[in-house]
């Protein structure tokens, strides 16, 4: 989930990105009240992972600017399929592989290069899946 202003041109310039994945629950209230002050939004936010309040304070400093802003949702694991080399929807019903492979780069920043398929590109869709799942189980 990515936050940002909308620039000259319809292009998305992110200022703030956040991970949601599995069964995390994410609100964003888009209501037209008064934005809290700041002493209301510090209460708010403390409570909140590091990463989340910087997400939190970034999102709020665009509320406060006079630029257009967005929000962006993109898909990881299409992303995923085309970093690693793989047929698209390859990694549909690999649930336990795509939260291996999330867990190599967010939390030990493994080098995808590490992980991708970089074989015969004509190789079937289950050659290619199963040569990932070989460089994770490594």
């Amino acid at each position: 989930l990515l936050v940002g202003r909308i620039a000259p041109g319809s292009r998305f310039e992110p200022m703030a990105g956040l991970i949601v994945k599995d069964r995390d629950d994410l609100s964003i209230p888009l209501l037209l009240e008064t934005i809290p002050t700041p002493k209301e939004f510090r209460d708010a936010i403390e409570s909140l992972s590091p990463e989340q309040q910087r997400f939190a304070k970034a999102f709020r400093e665009m509320q406060l600017s006079s630029t257009l802003f967005g929000v962006c949702i993109i898909q990881i694991k299409p992303q995923l399929e085309l970093l690693l080399n793989l047929p698209q929807d390859s990694l549909t019903k690999e649930i336990q592989l795509t939260q291996d492979l999330m867990d190599l780069f967010i939390r030990y920043q493994v080098p995808p290069d590490l992980l991708s398929y970089d074989d015969d590109a004509d190789a079937p869709a289950k050659v290619k899946l199963s040569v990932v799942k070989e460089h994770v189980a490594t």
